[in-house]
């Protein structure tokens, strides 16, 4: 990663992605944190739209974890500049989470519904 500093800060705050906004670095990650360059905060907007977005282009049915990880390779990527290779891991499906990320009732209760483009609300089928 490319922002932020190894030495991660405390935050607060949560996200519907599960694990994640926590405030915490966790035991396994521990012993590793000097090997991170740094850290992205992605919102859960932007995860959103994203799974949103690959679901109608690239046919793929992301979970908001692997569509937060494209979102932050994208960012990445746009901060490095040509000639650099990001690499991301799609690690889980919408599958694990469809009776929220296609309710509009959920969106509405976690006052995201904004962040699915107006023209794929198609998608959101539930009620």
């Amino acid at each position: 990663l490319c922002s932020g500093s190894a030495a991660l800060s405390p935050r607060s705050g949560s996200s519907i992605t599960e694990g994640i906004g926590q405030g915490r670095v966790t035991a396994n990650l521990r012993p590793d944190i000097d090997l991170l360059d740094g850290y992205l905060h992605i919102p859960d907007e932007h995860s959103i739209e994203m799974v949103y977005r690959c679901l109608d282009k690239e046919g793929l049915y992301l979970g908001t974890s692997s569509a937060l990880n494209v979102v932050a390779a994208r960012d990445v990527t746009r901060k490095l500049g040509r000639g650099h290779m990001v690499v991301t891991i799609l690690c889980d499906g919408t599958y694990r989470y469809a009776d929220r990320l296609f309710s509009r009732q959920w969106f509405e209760s976690k006052m995201l519904l904004g962040a699915v483009p107006k023209h794929l609300e198609k998608y959101i089928v539930l009620h």
